[in-house]
C-alpha cells in the first residue's frame, strides 16, 4: 500500500476486526471474522482478497489471517481513536454503554490526530475502554475467559467481547459487566450453560456467552 494512500471505513473495520481477534485464544478465520462483523463468510472473503492485494494482511485460503506490518499499525491506530471515542461518548457524553460501539464506529473516521491527542489527555485516566479492552490496542486483554476461571472463587469481570446493543443489554440485564463480581457455581461440559453467582443471584448463562466474558480471580474477603 502507497504510504499516504487513504482506506475505506469498511477496510478499516476488517483491519480492526482482525487485530481484535488476533489478540483472543484461537486462529482469527473467516467465520469468526464474519461473526464479529455481522456479515456473510462469502463477504469477508472477498474482503481478504482485496485486504491482501493492498498489502495489509497476509492470507491464503484455509490458512493463518494475520496483519502485516502496515495493516498492524493501521488497525492499533483505528482500535485507539474508536476506545478514546468510546470513553468520550460513555464518560463525558453520558450515552448509554449499549449504544457506545456503534456511535464510536460512526465517530472514530473522523477524528484527526489532533482530535486525538486532545481526547488522550482528556482521558489520561482511563487504561481501557468501558467494555474493558486496553485503550493501547498492542496490549494483550487482560484475564481469563469466564468459561476457563477456577470454581466457587470470586471473581471480577475484566472485559466484555460482544459490543452490540442486544448483547450489552442482556449482559447489563445480568449485572455481568466490566467491574462486576461474580462466581462460577457450576461447569458441566455436558450442559450449555454455566451458573454463576452474580450479586447473590443465581443466573444461567449460555458457554458461547461466557467464551466472550474475561475475568480476574481475586482473593475471598476475610
Amino acid at each position: 500500500m502507497a504510504s499516504g494512500e487513504t482506506v475505506s471505513q469498511s477496510v478499516e473495520e476488517y483491519l480492526q476486526a482482525i487485530q481484535r481477534l488476533s489478540l483472543l485464544p484461537g486462529r482469527v478465520s473467516t467465520t469468526r471474522l464474519a461473526r464479529q462483523l455481522g456479515v456473510t463468510p462469502a463477504s469477508v472473503t472477498g474482503m481478504l482478497h482485496r485486504l491482501a492485494d493492498l498489502g495489509l494482511i497476509s492470507y491464503r485460503r484455509y490458512r493463518r489471517i494475520a496483519l502485516t506490518p502496515e495493516g498492524e499499525r493501521l488497525a492499533q491506530g483505528l482500535i485507539r481513536r474508536h476506545r478514546l471515542t468510546e470513553r468520550l461518548l460513555t464518560n463525558l457524553l453520558d450515552v448509554p454503554l449499549h449504544e457506545a460501539h456503534q456511535e464510536a464506529c460512526r465517530l472514530e473516521h473522523a477524528v484527526s490526530p489532533a482530535l486525538e491527542s486532545r481526547l488522550a489527555d482528556k482521558l489520561g485516566a482511563f487504561a481501557a475502554c468501558p467494555h474493558g479492552h486496553p485503550i493501547d490496542a498492542s496490549r494483550a486483554e487482560a484475564g481469563q475467559s469466564l468459561l476457563e476461571a477456577p470454581l466457587q472463587r470470586p471473581l471480577t469481570i475484566v472485559s466484555i467481547e460482544d459490543e452490540s446493543p442486544e448483547a450489552v443489554r442482556h449482559l447489563a440485564e445480568r449485572g455481568l459487566l466490566p467491574g462486576a463480581s461474580v462466581e462460577v457455581i457450576s461447569r458441566d461440559p455436558r450442559d450449555d450453560a454455566l451458573v454463576l453467582d452474580v450479586g447473590g443471584q443465581t443466573e444461567a448463562l449460555g458457554r458461547r456467552v461466557a467464551a466472550g466474558i474475561r475475568v480476574r480471580a481475586e482473593r475471598r474477603k476475610r
